[in-house]
């Protein structure tokens, strides 16, 4: 790579980095790209010409936390604990995540795009057949029905912010969570 490219490379990653810590402090609408630009230490013109856009901007920055999101997924489902640990694991992933980039999933603004997010799918559908597997999640339920219930689970915790702070303080509180959930896909308490 030559003196220009290591330059332009450098320059983007100055860019999502400034953008990251904007977006995620303040929302991504409530940042300009001139915000962007002074944060970053360049020119307006300079983030239009790596990313053409705000928009693409935005669309990068979902993208890399969707893809860190999935990665951190998969680590979880190699560690040597049980089910549950993991599955807390998972969801505990989730619930970070939404705090730090102000995700809400039911605002179309914030929420990441269809197409990245079937990355996340993917590994909750590795984690759903290492559970059927290993006999912690029912057999007689399908993948997507396991799945839609997860993600209604992620969603309503995601989406409360009084719940996400209760269950930082309270960890009876977000283990009782953690139960009542499996029970229903577990089939049986504990």
């Amino acid at each position: 790579m030559d003196g220009f490219a290591r330059r332009k490379e450098q320059s983007k990653e100055d860019i999502r980095r400034a953008a990251e810590e904007l977006f995620s402090r303040f929302g991504a609408d409530k940042v300009s790209v001139n915000d962007i630009a002074r944060k970053a230490g360049v020119s307006q013109a300079t983030i239009y010409n790596n990313f053409g856009s705000k928009e693409e901007l935005i669309h990068d920055y979902r993208k890399s936390i969707v893809s860190g999101m999935a990665g951190r997924f998969r680590e979880i489902l190699v560690w040597k604990k049980s089910f549950i640990e993991k599955f807390e694991g998972l969801l505990q992933s989730w619930i970070d995540v939404t705090d730090r980039y102000k995700i809400e999933m039911e605002n179309p603004d914030t929420r990441p795009p269809d197409a990245i997010n079937s990355e996340i799918e993917n590994a909750l559908r590795e984690f759903i057949k290492q559970g059927k597997a290993q006999g912690n999640l029912r057999a007689d339920l399908s993948e997507e029905a396991i799945t839609t219930y997860i993600k209604f689970f992620q969603q309503g915790i995601a989406n409360n912010q009084v719940v996400r702070e209760k269950m930082k303080r309270d960890n009876k509180y977000s283990q009782d969570l953690f139960s009542l959930f499996m029970f229903g896909i577990k089939g049986q308490a504990g």
